[in-house]
């Protein structure tokens, strides 16, 4: 059976879920358009099998045996904090498949969120020297290290990172990095009755937020991040936890920081209901 634009249903829906363990940041929505069109044609790169914007057995076949690049958060972990940072493959590929340079205290920043100032030579070629061309690689050398500037940009503004480079690394270095920090302060990230949409809430949670718990502010605005700690140390994995998610919201402006507002809710969603909910399975 061959799956092309137009289609939907439950075959739609598990040809997303295998181009998502591939990096296509697609909602799991069994709905062929022009998002899924797009993941097949990468996916096609990637597995040397060129080919239309249609998926036939054989490439059906092909996508459904890549396995999961980072099996404690899953391929819908991976792709809800993916969406979380960039949204989505277009706005990606707008956006983001150049380097940026984000306020400070960061660097340039390339792919998803990957900081080329909080890394040295030998590993930034260890995550990028097989995906992007040696001259980008050369070009990106230069700016690592250093605070993000327009004049530290301008150089290698011009250099493009792919998606499934991006989502590459993405799995196999920036997500157990931050699985690892996450660990630092709600080591029972790892506890077996915490399920793998509920370890992706409190990364996203860590990924966006860091370690800190403690703000001598008025607002105290590391307060949940400590009920959470003392929730999770009584092994209370239930709505609570999703409520002190739902909460922090109260230190963000609505108008200026709606996104961050958004990602508190859906990370409460997850913890609550699970990745399909938010048709990420």
């Amino acid at each position: 059976m061959i799956l092309r634009d137009g289609d939907k249903g439950d075959s739609v829906k598990t040809l997303q879920r295998g181009l998502n363990r591939m990096g296509a940041m697609l909602l799991v929505d069994g709905d062929f358009g022009a998002g899924t069109g797009n993941a097949i044609l990468n996916a096609r790169q990637q597995l040397n099998r060129p080919g239309p914007p249609e998926a036939d057995d054989d490439l059906q076949t092909a996508v459904a045996a890549v396995p999961d690049p980072f099996p404690p958060l899953t391929a819908s972990g991976m792709t809800f904090i993916a969406r979380e940072e960039v949204s989505d493959a277009t706005v990606y590929q707008r956006r983001f498949q150049t380097p940026t340079c984000p306020p400070a205290p960061s660097g340039v920043t390339i792919g998803i969120g990957y900081d080329c100032r909080f890394v040295n030579r030998v590993e930034f070629e260890g995550d990028w020297a097989d995906l992007l061309p040696p001259a980008s690689v050369s070009q990106l050398a230069g700016v690592l290290g250093k605070p993000g500037t327009a004049d530290v940009l301008a150089p290698v503004a011009a250099v493009v990172v792919p998606l499934s480079a991006a989502m590459h690394v993405f799995a196999k270095r920036t997500l157990p990095k931050y699985l690892d920090l996450t660990r630092s302060i709600y080591p029972q990230v790892d506890d077996p009755a915490v399920t793998a949409a509920q370890r992706t809430a409190l990364v996203s949670l860590v990924y966006n937020r860091g370690t800190d718990l403690f703000d001598a502010r008025p607002d105290d605005r590391r307060r949940e991040m400590r009920a959470i700690r003392d929730l999770l140390a009584a092994r209370r994995f239930d709505d609570s936890v999703a409520a002190q998610f739902e909460s922090m919201t109260r230190l963000w402006d609505p108008v200026r920081a709606a996104g961050l507002i958004q990602r508190r809710r859906h990370e409460a969603t997850l913890w609550r209901s699970g990745f399909a909910t938010l048709q990420l399975e």
